[in-house]
């Protein structure tokens, strides 16, 4: 089992060709570009998403839209010695995405940024890819 266990929730743009990232203050570990979503605290996937998304972006999930996508392991941003699993999930929020709490700048990258060491091994060198192979990420 992973140090961190996280549940994620990637956001897409409508033409499917950039997805967001959250990247937290710089006294919070890590300024890597990371997935929105939290730490697994509630027993329910959906529970945590919907607390996690509304304490980072300000915003509510369209809970019709989501989606199981899968689940990834591999170094934890900002902590080499420790490593995360991420439960990930696509769907769609309700609102304007706007950094809050923690959160510092929210961003809108594509599957270029896979070689990018501002983004979190786990985004670079997991999500990315099976994203884009799979035709999820355009």
């Amino acid at each position: 089992m992973a140090f961190y266990n996280k549940v994620g929730l990637l956001i897409l743009s409508e033409d499917k060709s950039k997805f967001l990232v959250c990247q937290k203050y710089a006294h919070n570990f890590t300024v890597e570009y990371i997935m929105p979503g939290g730490k697994k605290d509630e027993n329910d996937d959906l529970e945590c998403l919907k607390n996690e998304i509304k304490q980072e972006l300000n915003c509510e999930i369209d809970f019709d839209s989501l989606q199981m996508i899968g689940i990834y392991e591999d170094m934890a941003a900002g902590r080499s010695d420790r490593d995360v699993q991420i439960k990930l999930y696509s769907g769609k929020i309700i609102g304007h995405p706007i950094a809050s709490t923690e959160i510092e700048k929210v961003h809108w990258i594509n599957k270029n940024f896979v070689d990018d060491i501002r983004v979190s091994s786990i985004v670079r060198n997991k999500i990315i890819p099976d994203i884009v192979a799979r035709n999820i990420l355009l």
